[in-house]
């Protein structure tokens, strides 16, 4: 396993708004965590409304039919489908007539069971808590697509989406400036929303997405166009084995971003993870530097240089201190 924490020299500026936007994803975070047990306690109350017999057969059925096993978890499907009236009449076309009823009447019943469901789960649930932050690849909405990088889905995939934008950011806002790091922060999410949309929309596969693993992997990009002798110290382990090692940025980059683009490539599912916004998010951050920050990569460059001369002159006295 192998982490990397930060860059392996001293920062010529503090890293200001690297550090607000980890407390924004923070803080974000905990207002969907809020949320979403806001949500849990909606669904327990509308699972505890008093139902006949018949309704709860016919509900044990359709939950069974569409392999559901929590209470509510057909309705939350309906009601977060592209068009709830369809799904229900795909439904009731797959349930098999009630006994002593024709197939018509059984289909009129469903279909009416069904709808008043529906109406009394959304009087007593509200919309998924990630909706107001998540970004759908069918809406287009550019605030969401901004908004969704600054938004999880558990603990693990913040923590470690920090650790490693921590590691990056923090060298390329000393570099770039805390104003044209935000810039970039925001250019890189719309331009990872959109080529999800496009993609998506080709591929007639629309979902939600979220996280800031899309905007490192552009710090990433952007760090190994910036400094490409550069160093990012990282942690490793292997069984039992723990230490560090300074490894170049463009090694990690083209690790991290080119093993993405592997999969994205030879694999059919990527399971809950964004291969494509990791690409997209990564070639973005380095074709912008390429463009647009050449002035800064030069700058960039003697500060490199000074790097440099501080291992040369430390190692230069470590090799006297031996001999004497």
């Amino acid at each position: 396993m192998l982490i990397p924490v930060k860059a392996d020299f001293v920062l010529p500026r503090m890293p200001v708004m690297t550090v607000l936007i980890c407390l924004l994803c923070v803080g974000v975070f905990l207002v969907q965590e809020s949320g979403w047990r806001e949500f849990e306690t909606a669904i327990e109350r509308y699972c505890a409304v008093p139902r006949s017999r018949l309704v709860k057969m016919v509900i044990k059925r359709v939950q069974e039919q569409q392999d559901a096993t929590i209470c509510g978890e057909t309705m939350y499907r309906i009601h977060t489908s592209d068009n709830p009236a369809e799904k229900i009449e795909a439904i009731v076309g797959s349930l098999k007539p009630l006994s002593g009823l024709s197939a018509e009447d059984s289909r009129e019943y469903f279909n009416s069971l069904l709808n008043n469901e529906l109406r009394s789960f959304r009087n007593y649930v509200p919309d998924d808590p990630d909706s107001a932050v998540a970004y759908n690849t069918a809406s287009w909405n550019p605030w969401h697509m901004v908004t969704a990088s600054f938004a999880h889905g558990d603990w693990g995939h913040i923590l470690f989406n920090l650790v490693f934008f921590f590691a990056f950011a923090a060298t390329v806002e000393s570099l770039i400036g805390p104003i044209g790091f935000v810039f970039f922060i925001v250019l890189n999410s719309l331009i990872i929303g959109a080529t999800d949309s496009v993609v998506s929309t080709l591929l007639d596969d629309h979902h939600w997405t979220l996280g800031l693993s899309g905007i490192v992997m552009g710090m990433m990009g952007l760090f190994a166009y910036l400094l490409p002798r550069g160093k990012i110290r990282c942690y490793y382990w292997v069984i039992v084995i723990f230490g560090s090692i300074a490894i170049p940025g463009w090694i990690l980059a083209a690790w991290y971003i080119g093993g993405d683009v592997y999969h994205l490539f030879t694999r059919d599912e990527h399971g809950a993870i964004n291969v494509l916004a990791h690409v997209s998010g990564g070639v973005a951050g380095y074709l912008y530097g390429f463009f647009f920050l050449r002035k800064a990569r030069r700058e960039a460059s003697d500060l490199q240089e000074e790097v440099d001369k501080t291992v040369a002159n430390a190692m230069f006295m470590t090799s006297r201190m031996h001999r004497r």
